[in-house]
């Protein structure tokens, strides 16, 4: 008994004792305000902090300066702007870091900023278990049909920040022994940017479904980057219509980025998985590169380009995943690099090296892929560039060897290459050609057969111990393959709310949908432009069809409500289970006749130093005439067609009738273009000046219309380059 209440009591001393560490923790909470600078260890009140985000890129309403600090934020959030879904209109810095070292971020949301958090010289930084997703992303011009070039991104150069203009969760610069764990970038343009950034460890975080980079790192070097998730980062895709990838990537590595390690991360449904390029002092000088990095255990899987890009530079590839991308790897101008013990499956082409030397490919499993392994140079390739004119460019000196070929339609496809061996293959369903292409010389064939049996060799050391023993992946049951990149206007669907995905229309007017998105129940509240759905509830995931109204103008709307498991909306609003929520498809579209008239100019007209004569050349007589329903059609299909491709100009026009209504009207063109409603200007974008980059390229303006309507489009070009995109969108 004396013990029971010894116990007692003790428990009850405990008690009050966490009773005033809890007490006295709560009344050192701060509250943040705008201006706050912040320089000691704090705790932050939890709740939400409305700053609007400023003009400017080098200051936040929050600033944290200092050396050993450890700011607790205790799950508050810093929100910037309040029109979620614009996000390409959200700008400022939610939290910047400036100088200082050994300082701690935990607990921490940052959303509807230009950049969530900035960190600037900075040593030792850790964040830990914070989000910086529904950040800043651009509206996307592209479609279901056709691509727009003013959606490619360039990440070529950032000496003067040019990274920023595209936004980020988190952006650090010169932060060396940093750490970035447990953290979520979702729903933005750019998760984590590293620019001279080193010696640092990124692990266990979910950068995903993001419209352009996952991590991005810029002469950064001696990084560990493990057991991630970066998948669904992802634009310039459309299953089955194009799939470039407009320079999207899950990990992005550009200049001079050397030994950094990149283990057991699923790097899945990305533009590019893994895009490496040496930088453009090394296309200058020759000289450097980004060498001696390592991948290894990564899944790489389901790229519309290239499961891992790596060019003009040295490293190792090896133990990935790379399955059902366009090319498994692209190695163009790599030397003494290693491609070994990864599993392909599924490629078009599995391994692509153009101008290698001293490359080794061994160890590897081919299945199923349509080109195992291609290998070449360009005889006549141009030496415009410092690379070309300092280095040597042959392809020469590989080793093929102890790779096995199941199911391979076409196992080397090798051109214009010297001295390769080729030895100890296995072939299962598969076949090796007994010599290869005229082109290639000094060719050592030996033991390729289905008896071969592949050796084992390790090309894994100076990897840490603490890997794990499986690849980061996909939760089970999560949807696997390129079909299921499915891009709306802001960047990828990422699964956490219901859509109506449309996946074909026949002829007589049927609409085809999946109804896809977290488990539950949806019905039909009400529609317009479509009727005779085939149900008007269901579950998903299933499928829906209607029937298209027989109208020339297509103005369909069909409005859903969903209950069943928690939504997180596409703007990152989170609704609870059994919570109903609303969405639904729309689609829009004008009947358009287009004509368009082509003229070319030249230093007498030119467009800007000669306004008045270019007017006095479009108002006369054409080269050609061309007509047709699509914008992009009519100026694609003919760009260069009996006319030259450099120094033309198109005037189109068009009747339309609409629907009373505000009008978004977006356009894009390759270099100059001005739009016209009933002769008024309404969009203008004709200062060479002014297009830097592809994104340039696009303008819009807002109208207010109804009824009958004359649009006209003036386009002039100087360079070699062809684009003429119209968007009408009903606001």
């Amino acid at each position: 008994m004396k013990k029971l209440k010894t116990i007692r009591h003790f428990l009850f001393v405990l008690a009050g004792a966490l009773l005033a560490q809890y007490t006295y923790a709560q009344q050192k909470q701060v509250e943040l305000t705008n201006g706050m600078v912040i320089s000691h260890s704090v705790t932050i009140k939890k709740q939400v902090y409305h700053f609007n985000g400023t003009d400017s890129l080098s200051a936040a309403h929050v600033t944290i300066k200092g050396n050993n600090i450890t700011i607790d934020f205790n799950g508050a959030v810093i929100q910037g702007s309040s029109n979620i879904e614009n996000q390409d209109t959200f700008k400022g810095i939610g939290i910047i870091i400036k100088g200082g070292e050994n300082i701690t971020i935990k607990n921490l949301i940052v959303k509807g900023y230009k950049v969530g958090l900035m960190a600037r010289g900075v040593n030792n930084l850790h964040i830990d278990n914070s989000d910086f997703s529904f950040n800043y992303r651009q509206h996307l011009n592209s479609t279901r049909d056709r691509e727009d070039l003013a959606d490619w991104q360039s990440y070529h150069h950032n000496e003067n920040g040019e990274w920023l203009r595209y936004g980020a969760g988190v952006y650090m610069q010169n932060c060396n022994h940093f750490d970035v764990r447990h953290t979520t970038i979702t729903n933005g343009q750019c998760g984590l940017m590293l620019t001279n950034c080193n010696d640092g460890i990124v692990t266990e975080n979910n950068f995903s479904f993001n419209s352009g980079l996952g991590l991005g790192m810029y002469r950064s070097s001696r990084n560990v980057v493990l057991y991630n998730n970066l998948d669904w980062n992802v634009r310039g895709y459309s299953d089955g219509v194009y799939y470039r990838g407009q320079d999207s990537a899950g990990i992005l590595v550009f200049e001079q980025c050397n030994d950094n390690q990149f283990l057991r991360n699923s790097v899945t449904h990305s533009g590019d998985g893994f895009f490496l390029w040496a930088g453009q002092s090394t296309m200058d000088t020759g000289k450097g590169g980004c060498n001696g990095n390592i991948l290894y255990g990564n899944d790489f899987s389901y790229a519309p380009t290239n499961g891992v890009e790596l060019t003009f530079s040295r490293n190792r590839i090896l133990n990935n995943i790379i399955h059902d991308c366009w090319h498994g790897v692209w190695g163009g101008f790599s030397y003494n690099s290693a491609i070994a013990n990864n599993d392909f499956a599924g490629n078009i082409s599995a391994i692509a090296i153009e101008h290698g030397m001293k490359d080794t490919i061994a160890q590897n499993k081919f299945e199923g892929d349509k080109v195992a392994i291609e290998l070449w140079s360009n005889p006549k390739m141009a030496k415009t560039y410092g690379y070309v004119q300092k280095r040597d460019t042959r392809s020469v000196d590989y080793l093929v060897s102890d790779n096995t070929f199941t199911n391979v339609k076409k196992t080397l496809n090798i051109k214009h290459t010297d001295s390769i061996t080729i030895v100890n293959n296995k072939l299962l369903q598969s076949s090796m050609p007994e010599k290869l292409d005229s082109t290639v010389t000094h060719v050592t064939f030996s033991k390729n057969d289905e008896h071969a049996e592949p050796g084992h060799k390790d090309y894994s050391y100076g990897i840490p111990g603490m890997v794990p023993a499986t690849p980061k992946a996909l939760p089970k049951g999560f949807p696997r393959g390129r079909k299921y990149i499915m891009m709306n206007e802001w960047g990828p669907y990422n699964f956490s709310y219901p859509i109506a995905w449309w996946q074909k229309t026949e002829n007589s007017g049927k609409m085809h949908f999946d109804m896809m998105g977290p488990s539950g129940q949806w019905k039909i509240l009400k529609t317009k432009g479509v009727s005779q759905p085939s149900a008007t509830s269901g579950k998903f995931p299933g499928e829906l069809t209607l029937q298209r109204d027989n109208s020339s103008l297509t103005d369909i709307d069909i409005e859903f409500q969903y209950t069943g498991s928690a939504v997180t909306s596409p703007f990152g609003v989170k609704y609870n289970a059994g919570q109903p929520y609303i969405f639904h498809y729309r689609e829009f579209a004008i009947p358009y006749n287009w004509q368009m008239k082509w003229f070319t100019f030249d230093d007498s007209n030119d467009p800007v130093k000669h306004a008045a004569e270019f007017k006095k050349l479009i108002s006369g007589t054409p080269v050609k005439t061309t007509e047709g329903k699509e914008l992009h059609n009519v100026f694609g299909k003919n760009f260069g067609k009996n006319i030259a491709r450099q120094k033309i100009a198109t005037v189109s026009t068009t009747d339309i009738d609409v629907p009373e209504a505000t009008y978004k009207i977006g356009i894009s063109a390759s270099e100059l273009v001005k739009l016209y409603v009933d002769d008024k200007l309404l969009i203008e974008n004709w200062d060479p000046a002014k297009l830097k980059n592809d994104e340039d390229n696009h303008k819009d303006g807002i109208i207010h219309l109804k009824g009958k309507h004359t649009i006209r489009i003036e386009q002039a070009q100087y360079g070699d380059y062809g684009m003429l995109n119209l968007v009408v969108k009903k606001l």
